[in-house]
């Protein structure tokens, strides 16, 4: 009997965390990945700089789209993403068949917004019209969060999404396969002289200042 008042209590437990404020409905989306290129996770365009890979959700980071309906004031929210079995076609209208390319599609990774994916500027030479002018919704995953999902030579899959607390932390965590290696750091980017993580800039955030912390990673 009392197992039983156990288990009805957690499952009203995670029915409650499930629907308290934060939580998103699951949508669908495509990601691709950077961050072992020109195109640094410390370089974000929230102004974060530094990341560390033991703070907040460490290197599992994004950008989205600036044509997204939830880009204005996206820097430092959350996002839970799944990868998804499907085609779906780039900015240029070439179909993509990524049926095939998912690890599984119930494990998770909460990756936080530090950056952001532009559309065409004239005066931006980051600007990416296959993926960032909004014709789908369109994450950029830091590469330690997409090869948690698929494999890094597919280099865009389709994504469930969903907004989240920057304090969850899915039951089903995606991780990188045994038989795959981790993405090392590039071997160029250097932390700052004395830095320490107590300097990462999202400790003092509003998403960390909320009576949760971060949680484990």
């Amino acid at each position: 009997m009392a197992l039983a008042y156990v288990l009805v209590a957690l499952s009203l437990l995670s029915l409650a965390a499930a629907n308290s404020p934060g939580f998103g409905g699951w949508q669908t989306g495509r990601a691709t990945h950077y961050g072992t290129d020109a195109w640094s996770i410390h370089k974000g365009s929230c102004g974060y700089g530094w990341l560390d890979k033991n703070v907040a959700t460490g290197w599992d980071v994004g950008a989205i789209s600036d044509k997204a309906g939830d880009f204005a004031g996206s820097c430092g929210k959350c996002k839970e993403v799944k990868c998804k079995p499907m085609g779906f076609a780039d900015g240029y209208g070439q179909w993509l068949d990524r049926n095939n390319v998912c690890y599984n599609d119930y494990s998770s990774v909460v990756i936080m917004v530090t950056d952001t994916c532009p559309c065409v500027y004239p005066d931006n030479y980051a600007s990416n019209k296959r993926w960032c002018c909004g014709d789908m919704y369109h994450i950029d995953l830091s590469v330690w969060a997409y090869e948690k999902l698929a494999g890094k030579q597919w280099g865009v899959i389709g994504v469930a999404w969903r907004d989240v607390p920057c304090w969850y932390r899915p039951k089903n965590k995606a991780r990188v396969p045994w038989w795959s290696k981790p993405t090392p750091k590039p071997w160029w980017e250097k932390a700052p002289s004395g830095w320490s993580k107590n300097m990462d800039k999202r400790l003092s955030g509003p998403k960390y200042q909320n009576g949760w912390g971060w949680g484990k990673k």
